[in-house]
């Protein structure tokens, strides 16, 4: 996602929306009582990203064939009920 815009707003809870082009967007809500700048609430988001990109990266590796194919199989994340 090409990245044209991050946006902060605070209503109940602090919300960090990145906003990319063809109208993709990722929004971020924080735990409501912050009352960071702007600045660290962007990191604080982009900081939970990098987790949530990295949660499960195992279970993926797993599912993919020894020559590098994906298999059929769905991958269900730790949080799953």
């Amino acid at each position: 996602m090409q990245m044209m815009e991050i946006v902060v707003s605070r209503d109940q809870a602090p919300v960090v929306e990145f906003r990319g082009e063809g109208g993709e967007f990722i929004t971020v809500t924080l735990q409501a009582g912050h009352s960071l700048p702007d600045d660290e609430l962007i990191a604080k988001a982009k900081a939970m990203m990098v987790q949530v990109a990295q949660f499960g990266m195992d279970r993926v590796k797993s599912a993919v064939t020894s020559d590098g194919s994906p298999t059929d199989e769905v991958i269900q994340s730790e949080l799953s009920g």
